[in-house]
């Protein structure tokens, strides 16, 4: 075999072997490719026409300016031979040429042959020559099995880099889907909490109705009861009675009390309504009631600590609001038998526009089984005869009259944390509350 046959081999060889490798960098691999064709053409110099629009391409400036070029439209629309599929050979470049290689007047002769597989055009591969050299036969075929390899080439790359994409875009679209699962997952949640409150809002609006009519069953024999024991207990004082009588007036008397407390609890339950509605300063409020039960609280060995935020003042009824702080707070002191420290905390959330109270404790806890019963009226965890039951229940009817909202969180063994968020009363106090809070910061 000829030299020059075997030369024209080990070329072949070469390019096959360094097309035949995936991932490969294209721009890279053309170079290489034209640089070999260079050494087996000479003089003639190659060039790589690529359209960008089949190849999804749009590079420039990348370094390969010497072997590459990038067309849109033009090439399919100007370029004669992928107009005719056909390899255009032309040894007078001054008299006609190819329709998109650019020529200059050195060059004399040039080789176009479109880079085409099936119906999909990638561009064309150009040898040009300054001086007028017609290629034999052999070299002609040699140009066209190189062109077929690189076509293959160019046709394996522009897949690889198109499932890439769509691993991009299957990554971007399932990162997109936890997204929004997550969220579907926040509103579902969203949804059983406005599920559960207007559950408990129609329990309780039954409740109080009831309750009402209730009470004012009850009042009646009550009253006239107590009536009569005071009647008995005025006639005691005259007539003496017996030791045992006495105690048995005594203990009718406390527990017709006990029937009273309840029914009046009752009414209240079932009576709640903004009637009196003033600017109300929480955390006045909250220190007045904090003064009024700590000489008490401190008996139990029950301390206060207080952190206060920065309040607007909101429109509200302040003895509601009051009653409201009493019973949370004898409710975290009856949690803790053995003492200790009752946090208070006042803050606003101004994306939400609403003033928060946290009253947390460290005692006994809630039951994770009873946490969907604590506002339920006459739901007690307390011992028989120390506690009603309706603390909860008012003071979630009240707050809910001030268009507000009580949350629980409990551990139990660890200790709870009731959450009063009131709704802040115009924009004007919400911007007062914004100004403080950047100044401080």
């Amino acid at each position: 075999m000829p030299q020059t046959k075997k030369a024209q081999m080990a070329a072949l060889i070469k390019i096959n072997n360094i097309t035949g490798y995936l991932p490969l960098n294209l721009q890279e691999v053309l170079r290489t490719v034209g640089k070999e064709m260079e050494g087996l053409f000479q003089p003639y110099k190659a060039y790589f026409h690529l359209d960008c629009a089949e190849l999804s391409l749009n590079q420039t400036g990348n370094g390969f300016e010497d072997y590459i070029s990038y067309h849109h439209s033009d090439i399919r629309e100007n370029c004669r031979a992928i107009k005719e599929q056909l390899p255009v050979i032309v040894y007078d470049s001054q008299r006609e040429n190819c329709g998109v290689c650019k020529h200059t007047d050195q060059h004399q002769s040039h080789i176009c042959v479109p880079l085409v597989s099936g119906f999909q055009v990638f561009g064309t591969l150009s040898l040009k020559s300054c001086t007028r050299i017609e290629l034999e036969r052999e070299q002609l075929e040699l140009l066209l099995a190189i062109t077929n390899q690189t076509t293959a080439t160019i046709q394996r790359a522009r897949l690889f880099n198109r499932l890439e994409q769509e691993k991009e875009m299957l990554e971007k679209a399932n990162r997109d889907n936890e997204i929004l699962n997550q969220n579907l997952k926040n509103t579902i949640r969203q949804l059983k909490a406005a599920q559960h409150q207007l559950i408990l809002s129609e329990r309780l609006a039954a409740a109080g109705h009831l309750a009402a009519n209730f009470a004012h069953e009850i009042n009646n024999p009550t009253g006239n009861i107590l009536s009569r024991l005071e009647c008995l207990e005025l006639e005691a004082e005259e007539n003496p009675l017996p030791e045992t009588l006495r105690r048995d007036l005594a203990i009718i008397k406390k527990h017709v009390n006990r029937i009273a407390k309840i029914t009046h609890g009752l009414l209240v339950f079932s009576r709640q309504s903004l009637q009196q509605v003033a600017p109300v300063r929480i955390n006045e409020l909250i220190l007045e009631t904090v003064d009024w039960l700590e000489q008490q609280f401190s008996r139990k060995n029950i301390c206060f600590t207080v952190q206060l935020g920065d309040l607007p003042p909101i429109k509200g009824n302040q003895e509601q609001l009051h009653q409201v702080l009493v019973n949370l707070l004898t409710n975290a002191r009856d949690a803790m038998p053995k003492g200790g420290v009752i946090k208070i905390i006042t803050t606003v959330n101004t994306e939400k526009k609403e003033l928060v109270i946290d009253i947390c404790d460290r005692g006994s806890g809630i039951s994770a089984r009873h946490m969907d019963k604590i506002f339920d009226p006459f739901f007690t965890t307390k011992e028989a005869g120390k506690g009603t039951g309706l603390g909860l229940s008012i003071s979630y009817s009240i707050v809910q009259e001030h268009g507000g909202r009580i949350e629980a969180e409990s551990v139990e063994g660890v200790g709870t944390t009731f959450s009063i968020k009131l709704p802040l009363s115009d924009e004007g106090d919400l911007n007062d509350v914004r100004k403080k809070t950047d100044f401080n910061h």
